[in-house]
């Protein structure tokens, strides 16, 4: 892109998808771990930022005067491209929350940002991808994809919170704290997400005049698709499961916000807004995976669909988006997982259990966000599917 400047402006208010997953993590997390949940959002920016500054660069580009910035090429374009690996080094870190140690966080960070999502950019926008013709406008492989594997790596390893699933195999409902955080969270990330496409599109270049309706048209049938299926299925709108509809619909709108019409648009959200709430409940009631932000559904799943999508215009290209979007969730969960065994073996990677039982910001902080406030019991689809 010509337009270094508008690239740059782009580049600093998609920041604010960082301000979002921070609030709406923030906000799905219990008040005695709130602290914690902000400090790692904040671990997680500034090791992923120096992490790609550093090799991360030079990985996406295939350039090795970007290892550290030797041969002084950091430039608008680079700029951005750290923005949208900043967009995916956050999504693990929601699925790590309430029960891990802070530091070895860093390394997932570290590794997602310096390795992973440079190697999935590098294969789609300038590698083998891109000469089978695969196509990813903003990144629903090379961002969410990837970095929702490594969230369900994350998960996996981790294993769930204490209190989670009851030996008959039940799974409970732990709410987060505070919902119009988590709401506040929602509404921020969908107005990032419109110079955070428009962003990623442009520095490809992709960039249509219908990219940022399709953004909300996407986002509306979403959210509008959970709250109806949600009404079907259990008899009341589940708050988090429309939200997880409608961000499901922005990171699938991500895959092919440039080439869609605005119908076209509309279906891809409303299909995300129906499967991925879906599947966020069966990640959690079938598969017994402990996702608190429903990143592994959200990204993960949602990635998949925004991967998948171009594969409307023709069999082949549905067969190249596979291929694509198989090698880059192997690569992420392979990566992710490796090092966390790693990890969990030297050094362990999950806090104590008392630690958990007081809250992580007491154990590891010495402070509480704020006073505890009594939860009653919250009939959600826990219950609803028992």
């Amino acid at each position: 892109m010509d337009d270094v400047p508008l690239l740059m402006l782009l580049g600093s208010v998609a920041l604010l998808v960082r301000v979002g997953m921070g609030w709406y993590a923030t906000g799905l997390s219990r008040s005695k771990n709130a602290a914690g949940a902000v400090l790692r959002n904040v671990l997680d920016f500034c090791v992923a930022t120096l992490a790609f500054w550093a090799i991360g660069a030079a990985v996406c580009f295939g350039d090795r005067g970007l290892i550290f910035d030797i041969g002084r090429r950091f430039g608008a374009n680079a700029f951005f491209h750290l923005v949208l690996v900043l967009v995916a080094s956050a999504i693990p870190i929601g699925a790590a929350g309430e029960r891990s140690k802070l530091l070895p966080l860093g390394a997932v960070s570290f590794l997602v940002a310096g390795v992973i999502v440079p190697v999935a950019m590098h294969w789609v926008w300038t590698g083998w991808l891109l000469r089978l013709r695969f196509m990813d406008a903003a990144g629903a492989s090379a961002i969410h994809l990837a970095a929702g594997m490594s969230a369900l790596a994350v998960a996996v390893v981790l294993g769930a919170r204490n209190g989670k699933y009851n030996r008959d195999g039940s799974s409970n409902m732990i709410p987060g704290h505070s919902m119009p955080l988590a709401s506040v969270g929602v509404m921020m990330l969908l107005v990032a997400w419109l110079p955070y496409v428009m962003g990623a599109s442009a520095a490809h270049p992709y960039l249509s005049g219908r990219t940022p309706a399709n953004v909300l048209l996407a986002a509306a049938a979403g959210g509008l698709a959970a709250l109806v299926s949600s009404m079907i299925r259990y008899g009341k709108p589940d708050v988090v499961l429309i939200y997880s509809g409608l961000l499901g619909a922005l990171v699938a709108i991500t895959g092919a916000a440039n080439v869609l019409p605005t119908y076209g648009a509309v279906a891809v959200g409303a299909v995300a807004g129906m499967l991925v709430p879906y599947a966020m409940v069966q990640i959690d009631l079938r598969f017994k995976v402990d996702d608190p932000t429903g990143a592994v559904a959200i990204h993960g799943f949602g990635g998949l669909l925004g991967t998948l999508v171009p594969g409307v215009f023709g069999f082949r290209q549905l067969g190249v988006q596979a291929l694509g979007a198989l090698a880059i969730a192997a690569l992420a969960l392979l990566a992710t997982a490796s090092l966390l065994v790693v990890l969990k073996k030297v050094i362990g990677i999950r806090s104590r259990e008392a630690d958990e039982f007081d809250g992580l910001d007491l154990a590891e902080h010495d402070l509480n966000a704020y006073p505890d406030f009594q939860q009653t019991t919250i009939k959600s689809y826990h219950l609803r599917e028992a």
